[in-house]
């Protein structure tokens, strides 16, 4: 009869750490990911507008238009990244504890 892995976790055996470690990978690597995909997206915007220097003159309701474009994106980006990350987070935590629950 082989264990569940659940009596390994609950007991610190040695398949418990393996299991949380590559949990803990997982979780680490949407992290980072979310984090490149902001950090670039962000990023690129000082590159937009020194590529494109004749923004600098256009207005839109009274406003430049570089100040529309750092301003407004982030939050909808912010937003967006943010339901990514949580809807694969939930993923790969309803895919652990469907590995360590008892049948």
């Amino acid at each position: 009869m082989s264990r569940l892995p659940t009596s390994d976790i609950t007991e610190a055996t040695a398949h418990a750490a393996v299991y949380m470690s590559r949990l803990r990978r997982e979780q680490l690597r949407l992290a980072l990911l979310s984090l490149v995909a902001f950090g670039g997206a962000i990023g690129a915007l000082p590159l937009i507008l020194y590529l494109l220097p004749g923004l600098h003159d256009v207005q839109f309701l009274g406003v430049p238009v570089p100040i529309w474009l750092v301003v407004v994106p982030p939050f909808p980006l912010f937003v967006a990244i943010g339901i990514l990350e949580q809807r694969r987070a939930d993923g790969l935590d309803d895919a652990f504890r469907e590995l360590v629950e008892d049948e």
